[in-house]
């Protein structure tokens, strides 16, 4: 009887990880800002909506993953919203372990591998991003250990369905074939090289060809894109930066000694993340010989240093880690291949580590060691939660208010980052906008006052948060003129609970609009 190929076992394995996952912490806390922001733009795109062109998002690609799922299981709920990124990840992480699987038979240590990477799952919602990185590291392993020109066409296919998912992922997953691909030219193979180029531009156009098909069939889709990429130049930065929480910046006097242990682990990783290219040549250098496996986390590494530190924290370190990971695996394996002891000693030193570190951020630790009754069970799109108890109560509130306050054919309008309530409250949102974080232009704002005017909003929840303890990304000072508008145009309601910082705000007079 022929065996079953490698594959399916691993795929197996990946499942179960990930089932296991789901089980335990599927249903713990909700994310109203970035995690809302996913699934409010999923919604609408099951509904027919465009991401980017009717709403603000990401790249199309994830939604339109998830609005499949949406529709194959019924349900638009936010546990199918992980489920579908689960989905994705079951990808990622089957392409991470058959990398592993090349180099170790014992499925003892793919099983530790995998929950390794698991803990490293974080935060959820980011499933897409972690993954597509999991993906071009055993993408760029195949492509080394055969050079051949349908793997260079196979590469440029995952490079057009990475920026079809997120134009940074794109660039990133780019960057790392090409490097790969020069790394052949000057170390493995220099036949047909112009040939395997242009296999590998076949495929990006393969891979993108959704996006291209969007621009040419959906008007104004491509000016939608320009407009998009002109204003991240604008902007100057992709991400809201912070200060790398480098290991000797801890401070030692003033927290906890678990809280110390784990801020040391953490910025000890992002110094590895910026060092491990450096630490592969020195490897290198001094055995005289080149591990594929290793070298193709470093040239996906390269490029994810960006991710780790475009916003110095542990969500977007968990990000760009995955390559260190599967390097640091890789390496272990091989150098450690005559002592199984010193093997398992390594691996367990990294779950470890990854525990006292990722590990505490995980919606089931935050759940087991929160203080009685900080998480309360609530019910939210038909789904039983576990969601802390101001959150609970924020929801709540928003939806009494919303009973309360607002009349048949009036809507809502919510800010500046909680994009979660709008699915939450079954509403569409009247704006464009739905994360109002960066500093916008006078002319867009005013803009803005018009979808206002309308979409005939007529109740307001306004929030005024300073963002990483920072008073210039207040809405009041992001967006002053539309702050000075629905202060001088709405009336505050006096409102039982609201959090602090947050208001409610009622449309004076309606019939004068």
């Amino acid at each position: 009887m022929k065996k079953n190929p490698d594959w399916i076992y691993v795929c197996g394995l990946s499942f179960i990880l990930i089932g296991i996952t789901f089980i335990i912490q599927g249903h713990i806390g909700i994310n109203l800002a970035d995690e809302g922001y996913l699934w409010y733009g999923a919604i609408q795109t099951s509904n027919g909506e465009v991401p980017l062109m009717d709403f603000q998002s990401y790249d199309p690609g994830r939604y339109y993953w998830v609005a499949f799922w949406f529709k194959i299981l019924g349900s638009t709920s936010i546990i199918t919203l992980r489920i579908a990124v689960l989905l994705f990840q079951l990808i990622g992480l089957t392409c991470a372990l058959l990398a592993i699987r090349r180099v170790t038979k014992s499925w003892g240590y793919l099983l530790a591998i995998g929950v390794l990477l698991m803990l490293w799952v974080y935060p959820r919602h980011k499933m897409f991003d972690i993954s597509i990185s999991m993906i071009a590291v055993y993408m760029v392993i195949l492509l080394l250990e055969k050079p051949k020109l349908v793997r260079y066409l196979f590469s440029g296919i995952i490079i057009g369905l990475a920026a079809f998912f997120g134009s940074n992922h794109g660039l990133y997953v780019l960057t790392s074939f090409a490097i790969a691909s020069l790394y052949i030219f000057f170390s493995i193979d220099r036949t047909n090289f112009l040939k395997k180029i242009s296999y590998m531009g076949i495929g990006i156009f393969i891979g993108y060809s959704p996006r291209l098909l969007m621009f040419i069939f959906i008007p104004g889709s491509f000016k939608n894109y320009i407009d998009t990429i002109i204003w991240l130049f604008r902007l100057g930065n992709t991400n809201l930066p912070l200060p790398i929480p480098w290991p000797w910046s801890v401070d030692f006097t003033n927290l906890p000694v678990m809280d110390i242990v784990s801020k040391l682990i953490v910025g000890c990783l992002f110094l590895l993340v910026l060092l491990f290219p450096a630490g592969w040549a020195i490897h290198n250098f001094i055995s005289k010989k080149t591990n594929l496996y290793l070298a193709a986390s470093v040239f996906v590494g390269i490029p994810y240093i960006h991710v780790a530190f475009s916003r110095a924290d542990l969500g977007h370190l968990a990000q760009g880690i995955f390559p260190l990971l599967l390097g640091a695996c890789f390496w272990a394996l091989d150098y450690f291949k005559r002592s199984r002891a010193k093997s398992v000693v390594f691996l367990a030193a990294m779950l470890i580590v990854s525990f006292l570190s990722v590990g505490r951020a995980q919606p089931l630790y935050q759940l087991m060691q929160a203080p009685p009754n900080t998480f309360v069970k609530f019910t939210l799109t038909s789904n039983d939660l576990w969601i802390d108890a101001s959150t609970a109560n924020f929801i709540r509130t928003v939806q009494d208010t919303k009973n309360l306050y607002l009349n048949q054919g009036e809507n809502l309008f919510i800010a500046p980052h909680t994009p979660a309530l709008y699915p939450i409250l079954n509403l569409k949102a009247p704006l464009w906008d739905i994360y109002l974080l960066f500093p916008e232009t006078e002319d867009r704002q005013r803009k803005q006052i018009q979808e206002l005017k309308q979409n005939n909003v007529a109740l307001v929840i306004l929030g005024d948060i300073a963002l990483d303890g920072r008073d210039d990304l207040r809405f009041r000072n992001t967006h002053p003129i539309l702050w000075e508008y629905l202060n001088n145009n709405y009336k505050a309601i006096a409102v039982e609970s609201m959090p602090p910082n947050y208001t409610a705000l009622r449309f004076v007079d309606t019939s004068t609009r």
